[in-house]
């Protein structure tokens, strides 16, 4: 089989071509892979859980309504940038938008392919504006080892998260780089653009619940 051949087989689970040699990668049927793809989210998810309830369980024993405290470690703690967190919050949305057009773009026999970097766009641009809060954190005294497990638990929440969009951008790219060389993705066979978007929604919709417990409540 040639390279494209096997390439499409293993990655988007097609059918081997007609004379294929009998040791060729079998079909794995869409189904399968989209319950794999579920079924890591579900561990994800109970992740995420048992991290958000330790930090509410670490909350709720220094005051629910008392949080943060106003000095910890000898440092006054520097108030959340609500509104640039915010804008943050609604760039990384809009993405998840963004990519279900792409999802859409494709099923309807079209390339997709700029929706698909603009989704990338977004996400890196999530991340890069939250760099910049970290940054303005850490020059304030806010760090992992400072204010307590205030600090620990929020960079913690944060940081996990925050490395769960790095990856989901490097995603989104990599089928990007897909569609463009070689348009991988049709309305017949696009498993592999639809399990990296539920993913990527699965990330989106983690981020709203942090903003609201670490930055509203």
């Amino acid at each position: 089989m040639n390279n494209a051949g096997f390439n499409n087989a293993s990655l988007f689970h097609a059918p081997p071509a007609e004379g294929a040699h009998h040791d060729s990668h079998p079909k794995t049927p869409a189904a399968i892979c989209r319950l794999g793809t579920i079924v890591f989210l579900c561990s994800e998810a109970l992740l995420f859980s048992a991290l958000i309830s330790a930090y509410l369980v670490c909350r709720q024993a220094g005051g629910f309504w008392n949080w943060p405290p106003n000095f910890h470690d000898g440092i006054e703690l520097p108030p959340m940038p609500k509104l640039l967190t915010g804008i943050n919050t609604i760039i990384l949305v809009s993405s998840s938008f963004v990519y279900h057009a792409a999802e859409s773009s494709v099923k309807k026999g079209k390339s997709g392919a700029g929706w698909i970097l603009l989704a990338a766009a977004l996400g890196a641009t999530f991340v890069g504006i939250q760099s910049i809060e970290w940054t303005h954190l850490y020059h304030e005294g806010l760090w992992f080892n400072k204010g307590g497990v205030y600090g620990s638990s929020f960079f913690t929440l944060t940081g996990f998260h925050g490395a769960h969009v790095t990856v989901g951008v490097l995603l989104i790219l990599w089928c990007f780089y897909l569609q463009v060389t070689k348009r991988t993705f049709t309305p017949e066979r696009h498993v592999a653009l639809e399990n990296v978007g539920l993913y990527w929604h699965f990330v989106d919709v983690v981020w709203v619940f942090l903003y609201v417990i670490l930055y509203w409540l």
